[in-house]
Parts: C-alpha cells; sequence; structure tokens
C-alpha cells in the first residue's frame, strides 16, 4: 500500500483517504494482517495455550487493527 499524505493535505482528510481505500479493500476481499502466527503469539503472551474461538476471533481483530495504525502512522518511504 503506497498511500503518502500530501505536503498540505490535513490529517482529517488523509486518515479519511486512508480508511477508504481500507474500506475498499475490504469490499473487494483483500483483507491483510490477519497472520495466525501473531496471533497466537499475542495470545500466547497473555497465557492463553488453547484459545476458544472467540479468543481467536478478538485476538485477530486486535492484531489486524494494530497492523493498520502502524501502516497509517508510518507509511513505507
Amino acid at each position: 500500500m503506497t498511500l503518502y499524505q500530501d505536503k498540505f493535505q490535513d490529517i482529517q482528510e488523509f486518515r479519511d483517504q486512508y480508511l477508504g481505500i481500507r474500506k475498499v479493500c475490504y469490499e473487494l476481499g483483500i483483507i491483510f494482517g490477519r497472520c495466525e502466527d501473531d496471533v497466537k503469539a499475542m495470545l500466547t503472551k497473555q497465557g492463553i495455550t488453547e484459545p476458544t474461538t472467540a479468543q481467536l476471533k478478538k485476538a485477530t481483530v486486535k492484531v489486524e487493527e494494530e497492523l493498520h495504525a502502524i501502516i497509517f502512522m508510518f507509511p513505507s518511504t
């Protein structure tokens, strides 16, 4: 994903643009940031070795959200 904030672009406009692209990707079935290894590592760190389906779903969403926060804050140059 190569999205850059323009020199005079407001941060809110940039965020809206990012969220729009993310929504389009989701609608097209392009979902990234759902790495099972990352989810399992996070749950293991929390002391959960045999997670339930609900715990897996919740952890997967959290890992994906954290990745999107990183992508938004630190785009590749």
